[in-house]
């Protein structure tokens, strides 16, 4: 039988060959199972605690280069535009933040405090676990892996890197600060 050819895609001088497989199915060159249903698997369950909880979901977004995952350049890519960031009078810095990765999820004690026990307690225990499955994944699925707060008060917490194609993916959840 003829191998077909998998047909490749342009964009911005960029040459990607389209994924062959389907949300659900493992690719079919590498037989490891999709980004996406690799971290949608991750964080079924979990939250992110602030104020109030909130799910992680996964997102992807089309770079062009290193540079979109800069704090302007990932403002650029979620659609916020020069001309808005100028309208809205506000300096970069207080309409997006960058975090590192490494102090986002919570610590046992975190953990602890949210269950109103102690970090030895089997739930904290469980969830402890889940959080650091859901960190090895993002380092090993993703380069360059940071988070991108975006906005006041109810902030868009992107967990964001570069995928196998050089494009922008992870997890966004949000985040109540008063």
């Amino acid at each position: 039988m003829a191998k077909t050819k998998v047909p490749k895609k342009r964009r911005s001088g960029k040459v990607l060959k389209r994924s062959a497989s389907k949300k659900g199915s493992a690719s079919a060159s590498t037989g490891r199972i999709s980004l996406r249903d690799e971290l949608e698997k991750a964080v079924t369950g979990l939250s992110y605690t602030s104020e109030s909880d909130y799910p992680f979901r996964f997102f992807a977004l089309p770079a062009e280069s290193d540079a979109d995952l800069t704090p302007q350049g990932f403002l650029n890519r979620i659609g916020v535009s020069q001309q808005f960031i100028d309208e809205v009078n506000l300096p970069i810095d207080r309409l997006i933040e960058e975090r590192t990765f490494d102090d986002f999820f919570p610590t046992d004690d975190d953990l602890a405090s949210h269950y109103g026990t102690d970090a030895t307690a089997p739930e904290v225990v469980a969830e402890s676990k889940r959080f650091r499955k859901l960190e090895a994944v993002l380092r090993k699925r993703l380069r360059g892996v940071k988070v991108l707060r975006v906005g006041q008060v109810e902030m868009r917490c992107y967990i964001a890197g570069l995928d196998e194609h050089g494009d922008i993916a992870g997890l966004v959840t949000t985040a109540v600060e008063t």
